[in-house]
């Protein structure tokens, strides 16, 4: 069984009138595509508060092999613009924030 060291978490809030149209195209693909990627062993969508505006927030989280598995899936031009010709209807009513991070200890 292969081990994440590496993880990429991205999180977004959504404005009401958009919600089901982003969980929609979440669970209709995209997030298995995005676990689908080579060196990408998983994901997980947690929900998290609503920000001050009342949008639901919620985080994607994918473990990762290593950073050169990440650092390949940046670089993929054509499968980056997919996805945003694919988030661009409903991408005005999000709001969005990455980080990504290797483990440095384990507990």
């Amino acid at each position: 069984m292969k081990t994440e060291n590496y993880f990429l978490v991205v999180r977004f809030w959504v404005a009401p009138e958009a919600e089901a149209q982003v969980i929609g195209w979440l669970d209709g693909g995209h997030m298995a595509e995005v676990a689908a990627q080579p060196g990408f062993l998983w994901a997980k969508r947690i929900r998290i508060e609503k920000n001050a505006e009342g949008w639901s927030g919620y985080s994607m989280i994918y473990g990762i092999e290593n950073k050169d598995a990440f650092d390949r899936y940046e670089k993929n031009s054509q499968l980056k613009n997919k996805f945003a010709k694919q988030r661009a209807p409903f991408e005005k009513h999000m709001k969005i924030d990455r980080f990504c991070g290797e483990v440095v200890a384990h507990a």
